[in-house]
C-alpha cells in the first residue's frame, strides 16, 4: 500500500485510463467483433476527467 496520498492518487489517474482504453479495446475487438479507434475525447479527456475526480474523493478527501 502507498503511504504517499499525493503519489497514490497519481499512479491511480495515470493506470485509470490505461485500464479504460484496454477494456474498451477487449470490448470493441474481442466481444462486438468491430475495430478499435482511439479517440482524443472519448478514450483520453473523459477517463482522465473520471480518473481524477474519482481519484480525488477517494485519496486526497479528508
Amino acid at each position: 500500500m502507498i503511504k504517499n496520498k499525493k503519489a497514490a492518487f497519481g499512479l491511480f489517474v495515470v493506470i485509470f485510463p490505461a485500464f479504460w482504453n484496454l477494456l474498451d479495446f477487449i470490448w470493441s475487438v474481442f466481444i462486438v467483433n468491430g475495430a478499435y479507434h482511439f479517440s482524443g475525447v472519448s478514450d483520453l479527456v473523459i477517463p482522465m476527467t473520471v480518473a481524477i475526480i474519482s481519484g480525488y474523493l477517494l485519496f486526497l478527501r479528508k
